[in-house]
């Protein structure tokens, strides 16, 4: 669309109305990409304090692991202990008995 002389000539009525409709066209796209842009950011906000949300959630539940685990340990060591003391108490009984039963045998009138 330029003349001979190398002078751009003016668009046509229907040369503008074809521009003028991309040039909406082309603003609609842009609004609309904007809108987006706007949304996903919002959300990705949304997103980022959920994210921390469950990173505090972990870390609590992190650390009250840690603390059961420990409770745990601290049972289990208690129970070896009550065990071993069982045993202990048991093998004095076990002796008792045979020292009773010794005395019974030698106090035991004889036929």
């Amino acid at each position: 669309m330029t003349q001979a002389n190398g002078i751009p000539e003016r668009p046509s009525q229907q040369d503008r109305e074809m521009i003028g409709e991309k040039l909406k066209e082309l603003e609609g796209r842009v609004k609309a990409a904007v809108a987006l842009m706007v949304k996903v950011r919002s959300e990705k906000s949304l997103l980022e304090r959920r994210v921390e949300e469950l990173k505090a959630t972990v870390s609590g539940q992190v650390e009250q692991m840690k603390a059961f685990e420990a409770g745990r340990k601290k049972d289990q060591e208690q129970l070896s202990r009550l065990q071993q003391e069982r045993d202990d108490v048991r093998v004095k009984i076990d002796r008792l008995l045979e020292e009773i039963a010794k005395i019974e045998a030698s106090v035991e009138p004889e036929p």
